[in-house]
């Protein structure tokens, strides 16, 4: 019998191992793409939690507020987000989505979709890894 311990360890590993094959195999197909993964990110996040502080925003990416001032200012000179003021701090601004963002987001992460698909479809290692991960996920005892 392992000890909850070790079966989080293994299924670290089986993440692990399911991203490294995924990331590789996302390598070797080219993609042509108007948004960076990171912008990527930032633009979910605004669809789903906007209006969204940009301090708010950048805690929830895992950078820092100046880091992500500038990129919700790239955003916003793209049309892709936009800025209001927020009525509960006179001094701060709310990120929000605009519908050109929106099918951005849209169209990028359906493109993300397909090559994962594809590269699930390339890669029968890949799709056994995936296997095992969602196999030992299904094992794990839900912790409350």
């Amino acid at each position: 019998m392992h000890s909850e311990k070790d079966r989080h360890r293994q299924l670290g590993a089986l993440i692990h191992g399911c991203l490294s094959v995924f990331s590789r195999e996302l390598r070797t197909r080219s993609w042509q793409s108007e948004i960076t993964p990171e912008r990527l990110s930032a633009l979910t996040c605004i669809d789903a939690h906007g209006p969204i502080p940009v301090t708010a925003l950048a805690n929830m990416e895992c950078v820092r507020p100046a880091t992500m001032s500038r990129m919700v200012t790239a955003l916003v000179r793209d049309g892709l987000a936009g800025r209001r003021e927020n009525r509960h701090d006179g001094r701060g601004v709310l990120v929000v989505g605009t519908p050109r963002g929106r099918r951005a987001c849209q169209r990028e992460t359906h493109e993300q979709h397909v090559r994962l698909g594809e590269a699930l479809s390339a890669n029968p290692k890949l799709l056994t890894l995936v296997r095992e991960l969602a196999s030992a996920l299904e094992d794990l005892e839900p912790t409350h």
